[in-house]
């Protein structure tokens, strides 16, 4: 039998003990929000904002899908905001290729498998909000050249995948924050994009703190 949540909305922060993660947890708790914080290493006394602490490494396909549905046995999610990201923190010429392969897995792969395991039960319901941070790669230079690449295709796929589950009311959008990063900022587009009534899909939204 599905547990019925008490709370008004349910969302689910992958990447939730880095600075982002963490921002959008005190956003949304705030407002009344239940959170599900995911991470691939967690410390459940580390932040009061989260409900319910989940480990998972969004590389891993079949853990991913376990775990959304084990979620889904308990939660109907609202809302999925991956905010876990990856750099090479090296130049072109000086990253092998086992560190693109994990820099591409985990910057694309991972977003890809969590779409894919959220994204049918929030088609079965009609209603449901993916939201991803995706680094703006368009002026990278240096040690982000191979980051840009991968989150240049990120940005793309956001923009296939959202139009294509637009017509069942899952709307999927990417957040593009600029420099100055600010994680307060991006926590508040994040739950504008979740929260209200908008009709947003398939967009790349930029946030700058400048």
């Amino acid at each position: 039998m599905k547990v019925v949540k008490i709370m008004n909305k349910t969302i689910l922060i992958a990447g939730c003990c880095g600075v982002t993660g963490k921002a959008a947890a005190r956003r949304f708790h705030d407002e009344g929000w239940y959170v599900i914080g995911l991470d691939v290493k967690l410390n459940e006394n580390e932040d009061k904002y989260v409900d319910t602490y989940v480990p998972c490494n969004l590389r891993d396909m079949e853990g991913v899908e376990k775990t959304i549905a084990s979620i889904e046995e308990k939660f109907e999610l609202d809302a999925v905001f991956n905010g876990a990201g990856a750099e090479a923190g090296t130049g072109f010429e000086d990253t092998d290729s086992q560190v693109w392969d994990v820099l591409l897995d985990t910057i694309l792969g991972g977003n890809v498998n969590l779409c894919r395991a959220a994204a049918p039960y929030m088609k079965d319901r009609k209603r449901g909000k993916i939201i991803i941070l995706a680094s703006d790669y368009r002026d990278a230079e240096g040690d982000n050249v191979l980051s840009a690449a991968a989150y240049g295709t990120l940005h793309g796929f956001v923009k296939s995948f959202g139009m294509e589950m637009a017509a069942d009311n899952v709307l999927v959008n990417v957040i593009s924050p600029a420099v100055p990063f600010d994680a307060d900022l991006v926590a508040d587009t994040v739950f504008y994009l979740a929260d209200k009534d908008t009709y947003t899909a398939a967009q790349v939204v930029s946030v700058s703190g400048a």
